[in-house]
């Protein structure tokens, strides 16, 4: 009943299997190249667009640890350097790279009445009194530990 007041619709079943055409893989492979150039402008240096895209590749690769060096080893013959190097002193103009984001999630994910998001995140456990704390792995942390998980939704 409450749920009915609040305007929150249930759904009831599981989303479609993800079974793809070879066309489909073809147009999802070209958007995955066309997403990282729409923010080639935004960057100070236009190798940082290369860079932007490598990373991006590196996350998607079927690797066990998606770090810089794996990633880097796996795609760019091993310009380990380069990539730490963008991740972790590169500059680019943050903000505007947001609201290109932000643009671009409105376009394809957007409607007139919004969205919903529903999305699992851990925490590092903070004092005595955590409830729901378990050896788990904890994203934030990049490591097991002490960690309550929850399910969020907006």
């Amino acid at each position: 009943m409450q749920i009915r007041h609040l305007g929150i619709i249930e759904v009831n079943e599981a989303p479609p299997p993800l079974d793809l055409t070879p066309q489909e893989m073809a147009a999802l492979a070209d958007a995955l190249v066309h997403y990282p150039a729409a923010f080639a402008d935004l960057y100070y240096r236009k190798e940082q667009a290369h860079w932007g895209y490598q990373y991006l590749q590196g996350l998607l690769l079927p690797i066990e640890r998606t770090s810089m060096e794996p990633m880097a080893l796996t795609l760019d013959g091993g310009n380990v350097q380069a990539m730490q190097h963008f991740i972790g002193q590169g500059q680019w103009q943050e903000e505007a790279l947001l609201h290109k984001h932000w643009a671009l999630v409105d376009e394809t994910l957007g409607e007139a009445d919004g969205g919903c998001i529903v999305d699992g995140s851990d925490f590092p456990k903070q004092g005595e009194p955590s409830v729901g704390v378990a050896r788990q792995w904890c994203g934030r942390l990049g490591k097991v530990d002490n960690c309550p998980a929850g399910v969020f939704a907006a």
